[in-house]
C-alpha cells in the first residue's frame, strides 16, 4: 500500500504564551513537529506536506531543513478540514492512502499506524484512530455504528455531544486518497466556530456509502501538547518511557526519575547512571562506563569501561575512547582522549588530542582562544601534565614529556623532555617575620 502524509502544523499555539511557534517547542531535544516527521519517514511515506501558518513558515522550513518535506501555507485559520484540501492540492505523488497527522501530538507510534493501514486494506475508505478517555476531554466523539463502523465524529459544542466518558477521536485519520480529495471540497462551515472541520468527513462519507471504521489506541499516545503544562506532561511521559526501556536493557539507575535523555541517546548494557545526570543531544556511551551525579552530557561519544563525572560537563564534538576518565569539576569540549588517559579534576579541556595514558593534572587550563580564533593542542601518549598549568595553543606536547606544575606552555615539547616555564623561586630569608611585624603595627594603630 502506498501512503502519502500530511501534518498539520499551522495552529498559532496561543496557549503557550511563547513567542515560538507551538510545533517547535521541544521534547527531549526534538522539535514536537520531528515526531511526525519522523514517524511518516518509518511508515515509509511517498511524500510528506507540512501546513503551516504564514507566521511560521519560515522558523517550521528552518527546523526542518535536515528533512524532506514539503510545504503549504495556510493563510487563514479556517479548521482541519481547510487545511487538509489545502494540502491534498499540493500533494505531487500520486498514493493509494492518505495519512492525516497533528504537529502536535508526538507519541503516535509506527505500530499503531500498521494497525489502521490493516483495517484500510480490508476495503475501509476511512480509517479513524481513537482512545478511551478516563476523564472528561475536549475531544470530540465518536457516534459508532454496527461492526466497527464509524458513522458521525460530534465536535465538542455541536448538538449531539455529551459530557460522559466516551470514544474520542485523536485527529489522527488514514483514507482513500481519491475519495477524501473529493469529499474534503464538500465540507461546510455551519457550525459554532464557523470553521471546516475535518471530522465532519466521516457523516459525509457513511451517506455517501463509504465505510469508516476505527483503531483504539492507548489514551496517552494521543497525548496532544497545547500548553507549557502539557509540554511537561508529554517530557514526564518520554522521560518515563525511555527510562524503563534502558534498564530493561541492562542500564542501571540508581535514582532514575532524577536523570534526563535527549530522544537520542544511546546507552549500552551495563553502564550505570548515578542520580542528577543530563544527557543532551548526540551521546552514545558505550558498556560499562559509569556517569557520576550532576554530569552534564551533549554531543560526545563515549566508549567502554570510563568513568564520567561527578560534576563534569562535557560537551559537543568531544570523544572519549575505553578506559578514560573525566572527573569532577572538568570541562572537556572538542576534544578526544585516546584510551586510558584521564583529566580527574578542576580542568578545561578545549579544542585538543590527548593520546593513551596521558594525565592531565589538576587545575590545568587548555588556552584555546586568542579572542578571535579557536587554536588546537596536541598532546602526545604517557605525557604527565602537572597541575596549574596553562597550555597555550597552538601547541604540541610530544610523547613522553613531562610539564612541571605552575608552567605556562607556549612553545611545543619535544619528546621525552621536562618542560618548565615558571619564574625560578626566591626565597628571603627573615624577611616573612619582618613582614608579619610591620603589619601588626598597622593593624594596631588602626584599633587605636
Amino acid at each position: 500500500m502506498t501512503v502519502s502524509t500530511i501534518i498539520l502544523a499551522a495552529g498559532k499555539g496561543t496557549r503557550m504564551r511563547s513567542p515560538t511557534p507551538k510545533t517547535l517547542h521541544k521534547i527531549a531535544g526534538r522539535y514536537l513537529v520531528s515526531f511526525s516527521v519522523e514517524l511518516s519517514k518509518d511508515i515509509k511515506s511517498k511524500e510528506t506536506i507540512v501546513v503551516v501558518g504564514k507566521e511560521t513558515e519560515l522558523d517550521t522550513r528552518k527546523a526542518l531543513s535536515d528533512h524532506k518535506v514539503k510545504f503549504c501555507v495556510q493563510n487563514t485559520q479556517l479548521g482541519t478540514g481547510d487545511a487538509v484540501k489545502i494540502a491534498l492540492k499540493n500533494l505531487k505523488i500520486k498514493t493509494k492512502h492518505t495519512l492525516v497527522l497533528y504537529g502536535d501530538t508526538p507519541f503516535i507510534t509506527k505500530g499503531t499506524i500498521r494497525r489502521m493501514i490493516s483495517r484500510a486494506e480490508k476495503g475501509f475508505e476511512f480509517v479513524f484512530l481513537g482512545f478511551k478517555s478516563q476523564t472528561k476531554n475536549s475531544y470530540g466523539q465518536f457516534k459508532l455504528g454496527p461492526k466497527r463502523t464509524l458513522i458521525d465524529i460530534i465536535e465538542k459544542n455541536e448538538p449531539g455531544y455529551t459530557s460522559s466518558k466516551c470514544f474520542s477521536n485523536s485527529g489522527i485519520l488514514l483514507a482513500q486518497s481519491n475519495i477524501i480529495t473529493d469529499l474534503i471540497t464538500k465540507i461546510k462551515s455551519d457550525n459554532s466556530k464557523k470553521e471546516y472541520y475535518l471530522t465532519d468527513i466521516a457523516k459525509m462519507a457513511a451517506k455517501c456509502g463509504y465505510s469508516s471504521t476505527y483503531v483504539q489506541c492507548k489514551e496517552d499516545e494521543c497525548l496532544g501538547v497545547n500548553s507549557q503544562l502539557e509540554l511537561s506532561i508529554a517530557e514526564r511521559k518520554f522521560q518515563n518511557d525511555f527510562r524503563k526501556k534502558l534498564m530493561a536493557s541492562g542500564v542501571s539507575m540508581l535514582s532514575p526519575e532524577t536523570c534526563f535523555f535527549s530522544y537520542d541517546t544511546i546507552i549500552k548494557s551495563g553502564c550505570t547512571i548515578e542520580p542528577n545526570v543530563i544527557f543532551g543531544t548526540g551521546v552514545t556511551v558505550q558498556s560499562s562506563t559509569i556517569i557520576r551525579s550532576y554530569s552534564y552530557i551533549e554531543g560526545t561519544q563515549i566508549g567502554k569501561h570510563c568513568q564520567i563525572g561527578p560534576f563534569a560537563r562535557i560537551r559537543p564534538g568531544t570523544t572519549l575512547s575505553e578506559k578514560v576518565k573525566v572527573g569532577n569539576f572538568v570541562e572537556v569540549k572538542n576534544a578526544s582522549f585516546a584510551p586510558g588517559s584521564k583529566a580527574n579534576h578542576l580542568s578545561y579541556i578545549g579544542d585538543a588530542k590527548i593520546g593513551t595514558n596521558t594525565n592531565i593534572g589538576a587545575g590545568t587550563i587548555f588556552c584555546n582562544y586568542d579572542g578571535k580564533n579557536k587554536h588546537t593542542t596536541v598532546v602526545g601518549n604517557d605525557v604527565f601534565v602537572g597541575s596549574n598549568t596553562a597550555l597555550i595553543a597552538p601547541l604540541k606536547i610530544s610523547d613522553g614529556s613531562i610539564v612541571a606544575a605552575g608552567s605556562a606552555i607556549n612553545r611545543d615539547v619535544p619528546p621525552e623532555s621536562l618542560a618548565i616555564a615558571r619564574p625560578m623561586q626566591q626565597n628571603k630569608i627573615g624577611l616573612a617575620k619582618k613582614i608579619m611585624l610591620k603589619l601588626q603595627k598597622l593593624a594596631g594603630k588602626v584599633k587605636k
